[in-house]
C-alpha cells in the first residue's frame, strides 16, 4: 500500500462541523479525537468557535493505531475495547499493516512469522494454520478472533482486509472464555474512514506470481462512508499453485457522532494446490531443496469464507462507551495431498533417490458460526479512586459437519526421484477424487458473561481485577458405516456435554510516568473437550474441563519521545490439569492428571530510532518446555520429562528500514529459529525423535517514490534460498517457501 497519510480536503472538514446537529456538537470533542487519528492536522484548521482544545487533539492524535503509515501502535483493541497497550497487564505484540505490506506478508501465517514463540504444526489433513504460542495451540482451540470475536479455525486467511494482527500472550479466558492457554491473535478488519481514497497495489514475481489489491474508500456523506477491500492472487510455483480471490465491503454511518454503525460482508476464495509434505531422513530434515514439487495432479487445497457483520458502537453522555457486534458465515475446506519419503532401506539421498508418494486421509469440513458481543467500558470516580470498568456478554451458535472418503476405492500416487520434482504425474488407476460421506457432527452454544475493573488506587498505581462465567452446551455425533456401505450410516453415536466454568484475571500497574509502565499478572483460562470443533466422544463428554494460570512479571517503555517503544516479560504458563488416559478409567472418562508448563522471557521493540531508521522486532527465549505428568499409559510415561514439542527455545524476528533520500528506502528483516521438533507421534509412521536444524530467513526490500503517491517496490524474500521446517508433523514436515523476486507497483488516487 502507499504510505502517505490519508488527509480530508479542508472544505469537508469545515462543512462536517458546521451541521453538526446539537446532539453531535455534544459529541463532538469525542468525534474529532477519533478523526484525528488519521486528520492530524485538524487542530490547525478547526474552526475558532468550536470548543476543541487543541492540546487534546494532538495527545490522541500521537496514540492512535496508524498502522498503514507505521510500525509502531500504542493502542490494540484485543482486550475487549480500543484500550492503551501499556494499560493492559500481559505481553501483547501487533504486526501494523505497514509491516504487512513492507514485508509482502499475504497470509495470516506469514504474517505471524514475524512475531516471535509462534509455530506451526502440519496437521495431517487439516489446515495449514494450526498455530502454537508459547507451545499451546491457536487454531484448533479457536483462539483465532476477527474485530475481538471467534473465527473458526479451519481455512486458510488472507491479510488483503486486514488492518493489523494483534497477539495477546498468556491465558485470558476472563475475555474470551473458551481456551487462549498461550493467548490469542486477533485479526482486525479495515473499516470505513471520513475520506476520499483508493489504494491500488499490483504485484508480479518468480514461480508466475501475480497478486493485485484493491483498496477504495468513499466518503458518502458527513458522517458516512463506503470501503471496499478485494484480492486476486494466482501462482504457478514448481507444481504448488495458487488461486485465491476475496472482496469485503463494508459501510459506516454516524462516524464521529455518538452512534456509529457498521454493516459488510466478506468473501474469500481458494483453490490452491499444497505443497508436498516430506517424510523426515535418518530423524531430520530431508535434504530436498525449497520449493520443490511432489505432489501430483489430484492434489488440492479448496477453501471458501462468507460472512456478514454489523457493529454498533454507541457513546453515552457519561462517557460510558456501548460496543456491540454481530456476526454470522459459512466455512468451507477440502483438502487431499502427497506426502513423500525415501524408500525403505535408503541410506543416501541425492537426486537418484527414490521417493514414495503416500496420499494422506482426504478432509473435508463445512461450519457455520454465528457469533454476538456487546462489551461496555467506562471511566468513573466512586469511593475516591479512579475506576476503568470493562464489562461485557458475548454469545455463539457454531455447528460443524465433517466429512472422509465413502471407502470407494482411490487411486495411487507413483513414485518419483529426488532430481525429479514436478514431473506431472497424475494417480494410478480409478478414484482420482475423493467421494464425500458425513462421518461426524458438532453443534454447540456458548454464552459468557464476563466484568473487570482497573482501579488507580494511587497516583502511580492500578489494580486489575476480572471474573467471567461461561455457560457451554454440545451435541456431537459420529457416523460409522458397515464394510462395504458407503452412503448409509450403521450407528449414529449421539454425545451431550455440559460446561459452566470460571475464569480470573488479577494484576498490578505500576506506572511512575507517561513513558513507563510496570506489571505483574495472572490469568486463567480453561479448554472443553470441544474446543476443536469436532465429535466429542462419550469419555470427553464426562470430562470436565481443562485448567490453565499465566503468570507474568513484565515492562512496557517508552523512548525517544515516545517513537521508540519497548516491551519485556517473563512468563510461566501451566496446564495443570490436562487430559489424560488412565487404565482404570479408560471406558469411562479421561482423568485430569497431566501436567506441563512453559516459562521463559519475551521482548519487542517498535518504532523509530532516528527519522530516517525505523525498527521493529520480537524475541522470545524458552529454556522451559516441559511435560510434567502424563497418563498411565507407557508412551505417555515415556514422555514425562520431555521438552514439548514446537517449542524452539529461541525464535525471533527483526526488520529495519532506512529512509536513504526522500524518495529511496531500503529494508532487510529476518526470521527464524532455534532447533524444533513436532509433537510426539504414536506409531510407526511418526517419529517421536525427529528433529529440525534451527534457521534464519532473510527478506530485503528497495522502495522507491516517484510521489508522495506513486511508489515502486521490489522484495527479496529468503534471499539465501534457506531449506527450513516449517511446519512440522510427527511424519513429515512442510518446507518454507524457496527463494522469491517480488515488484511491485503501487498508486494512491
Amino acid at each position: 500500500m502507499v504510505r502517505s497519510t490519508r488527509h480530508l480536503p479542508p472544505s469537508s472538514r469545515r462543512d462536517a462541523a458546521k451541521t453538526s446537529s446539537p446532539a453531535e456538537q455534544a459529541m463532538f470533542p469525542l468525534g474529532a479525537l477519533m478523526l484525528a487519528a488519521s486528520v492530524g492536522s485538524w487542530a490547525q484548521t478547526a474552526p475558532a468557535e468550536q470548543s476543541l482544545k487543541p492540546v487534546t487533539v494532538t495527545e490522541k492524535a500521537e496514540t492512535a493505531v496508524q498502522g498503514k503509515d507505521a510500525l509502531q501502535t500504542k493502542k490494540t483493541t484485543i482486550g475487549k475495547g480500543n484500550q492503551d497497550i501499556r494499560d493492559i497487564p500481559q505481553s501483547i505484540t501487533v504486526i501494523t499493516e505497514k509491516l504487512i505490506d513492507d514485508v509482502k506478508l499475504d497470509t495470516l501465517r506469514e504474517a505471524l512469522h514475524y512475531t516471535a514463540g509462534i509455530t506451526f504444526a502440519a496437521t495431517e489433513n487439516g489446515t495449514d494454520q494450526d498455530i502454537r504460542l508459547r507451545g499451546f495451540p491457536i487454531a484448533s482451540t479457536g483462539d483465532l478472533m476477527i474485530d475481538g470475536m471467534r473465527d473458526p479455525s479451519q481455512y486458510d486467511r488472507d491479510t488483503f482486509n486486514l488492518d493489523r494482527v494483534e497477539v495477546m500472550r498468556g491465558s485470558a479466558s476472563m475475555l474470551f472464555g473458551r481456551g487462549s492457554t498461550g493467548g490469542v491473535v486477533n485479526q482486525v478488519s479495515k473499516k470505513p474512514e471520513l475520506a476520499d481514497q483508493t489504494d491500488v497495489v499490483g504485484t508480479v514475481g518468480t514461480g508466475g506470481y501475480f497478486r493485485t489489491t484493491a483498496d477504495f474508500n468513499i466518503r458518502t456523506g458527513e458522517t458516512s462512508a463506503l470501503r471496499i477491500n478485494a484480492m486476486y492472487n494466482k501462482a504457478d510455483n514448481g507444481g504448488a499453485k495458487i488461486d485465491k480471490n476475496g472482496i469485503a465491503p463494508s459501510y459506516s454511518w454516524g462516524l464521529g457522532t455518538g452512534d456509529e454503525f457498521t454493516v459488510g460482508l466478506f468473501h474469500l476464495n481458494n483453490n490452491n494446490v499444497p505443497m508436498s509434505a516430506v517424510r523426515y531422513f535418518n530423524g531430520s530434515l530431508a535434504p530436498v531443496k525449497p520449493g520443490d514439487f511432489y505432489g501430483t495432479s489430484a492434489d488440492f487445497v479448496n477453501g471458501e469464507a462468507n460472512y456478514v457483520f454489523g457493529a454498533w458502537k454507541h457513546l453515552f453522555g457519561n462517557g460510558g462507551e456501548l460496543r456491540t457486534q454481530l456476526r454470522s458465515g459459512v466455512f468451507e475446506r477440502s483438502q487431499w495431498s502427497t506426502a513423500v519419503g525415501a524408500a525403505a532401506g535408503t541410506t543416501v539421498f541425492n537426486s537418484a533417490t527414490v521417493l514414495t508418494r503416500a496420499g494422506l486421509t482426504p478432509r473435508k469440513d463445512r461450519y457455520k458460526a454465528t457469533y454476538f458481543q456487546s462489551d461496555y467500558s467506562q471511566a468513573f470516580n466512586a469511593l475516591g479512586l479512579r475506576h476503568e470498568l470493562l464489562a461485557g456478554v458475548d454469545a455463539a451458535d457454531e455447528r460443524a459437519n465433517r466429512f472422509q472418503n465413502n471407502g470407494s476405492t482411490l487411486g495411487t500416487r507413483p513414485n518419483t526421484q529426488v532430481g525429479t520434482p514436478d514431473d506431472g504425474a497424475g494417480l494410478v488407476g480409478s478414484g482420482l477424487s475423493p467421494q464425500w460421506r458425513n462421518s461426524s457432527n458438532y453443534s454447540a452454544k456458548a454464552f459468557g458473561l464476563y466484568a473487570q475493573d482497573l482501579v488507580q488506587v494511587a497516583p502511580a498505581w492500578k489494580l486489575l481485577g476480572g471474573v467471567r462465567y461461561d455457560s457451554f452446551k454440545g451435541d456431537f455425533e459420529q457416523l460409522a458405516y458397515a464394510t462395504g456401505v458407503q452412503n448409509t450410516p450403521s450407528t449414529i453415536t449421539r454425545t451431550h456435554l455440559s460446561n459452566s466454568p470460571w475464569s480470573y484475571r488479577g494484576g498490578v500497574l505500576f506506572q511512575p510516568s507517561p513513558t513507563q509502565s510496570y506489571h505483574v499478572s495472572y490469568g486463567t483460562s480453561f479448554n472443553t473437550s470441544a474446543d476443536t470443533y469436532q465429535y466429542v466422544t462419550p469419555q470427553n463428554a464426562n470430562t470436565p474441563p481443562e485448567k490453565s494460570r499465566n503468570i507474568e512479571l513484565g515492562a512496557k517503555l517508552d523512548w525517544l519521545d515516545g517513537k521508540l517503544s519497548t516491551r519485556g516479560a517473563i512468563f510461566r504458563t501451566e496446564k495443570y490439569n490436562e487430559r489424560t488416559t488412565d487404565a482404570d478409567f479408560a471406558g469411562d472418562a479421561y482423568t485430569l492428571s497431566g501436567k506441563r508448563h512453559t516459562a521463559g522471557l519475551e521482548l519487542d521493540v517498535v518504532g523509530r530510532l532516528t527519522p530516517q531508521w525505523e525498527i521493529y522486532g520480537s524475541y522470545t527465549w524458552v529454556p522451559v518446555a516441559k511435560i510434567d505428568q502424563a497418563g498411565s499409559a507407557a508412551a505417555a510415561q515415556a514422555s514425562v520429562g520431555q521438552r514439548v514439542g514446537l517449542t524452539p527455545k529461541q525464535s525471533g524476528a527483526l526488520w529495519v528500514t532506512y529512509q536513504a533520500t526522500a524518495k529511496l528506502r531500503v529494508g532487510l528483516g529476518a526470521h527464524g529459529a532455534t532447533e524444533n521438533r513436532p509433537l510426539s507421534g504414536t506409531t510407526g509412521a511418526a517419529s517421536a525423535t525427529a528433529r529440525v536444524p534451527g534457521y534464519m530467513v532473510a527478506d530485503a526490500l528497495v522502495e522507491y517514490k516517484f510521489t508522495p503517491d506513486v511508489f515502486a517496490q521490489i522484495n527479496v524474500n529468503n534471499l539465501r534460498n534457506k531449506a527450513y521446517g516449517d511446519q512440522l508433523y510427527p511424519g513429515f514436515t512442510i518446507l518454507g517457501p524457496k527463494r522469491q523476486v517480488l515488484a511491485t507497483v503501487g498508486i494512491r488516487f
